[in-house]
């Protein structure tokens, strides 16, 4: 049983980070809808809670589930594993990303009071991309379940999600107006 919600978690992983970063790369895109960004914004925030609730629940029933042989210092400690542990830190180094951008979006409000502070966090939050690649590229080398035709249809869902996402938000930026280069870029993502 433990293996299967092992299994399970991290597939519901990814769709949750998946859908919060997807949410989170249109979400800045600044439309004259208030009304849309914040239900945006909420659905964002909450994905990502859901998505770091399904890491933990993904890491501790692979610890506690003794077939699969994954230690606590296997699980937490980047290249410590013994089976795939290239692929394996991958997903730690990933779960620690993800946990480092919570923090940051927890403390938002705290953090962007200043105009450097917002410069800061959204520096922070951007770790979301890369951490993401990771923790999609730890599912396709570690996953048991990689090879199974569903599991690939939804990594490539969840893939094109993101990408288009980014596109779109990629496209969105190259509509501004440029005032003082990078600086006026940085402080208009949100």
């Amino acid at each position: 049983m433990l293996w299967y919600t092992a299994r399970g978690a991290g597939l519901s992983a990814m769709l949750a980070l998946s859908l919060a970063t997807s949410l989170g790369a249109v979400g800045s895109i600044r439309t004259r809808l208030a009304e849309s960004r914040v239900i945006l914004q909420y659905v964002h925030r909450t994905a990502a809670a859901c998505g770091l609730a399904l890491i933990l629940v993904h890491v501790t029933t692979l610890v506690l589930d003794g077939k699969a042989q994954t230690g606590l210092a296997a699980a937490l400690v980047p290249f410590a594993a013994n089976y795939r542990p290239n692929a394996v830190a991958l997903g730690s180094i990933a779960m620690y990303s993800f946990i480092l951008v919570g923090a940051m979006g927890a403390a938002r409000g705290r953090i962007a009071r200043s105009a450097r502070g917002a410069v800061i966090w959204r520096w922070i939050h951007a770790v979301s991309y890369p951490a993401w690649c990771l923790a999609v590229l730890h599912g396709l080398l570690a996953g048991t379940d990689r090879g199974q035709g569903w599991v690939m249809l939804l990594t490539v869902a969840c893939v094109l999600s993101v990408a288009v996402a980014v596109l779109v938000r990629l496209v969105s930026l190259a509509d501004l107006p440029r005032r003082d280069g990078l600086l006026s870029t940085v402080r208009t993502i949100r």
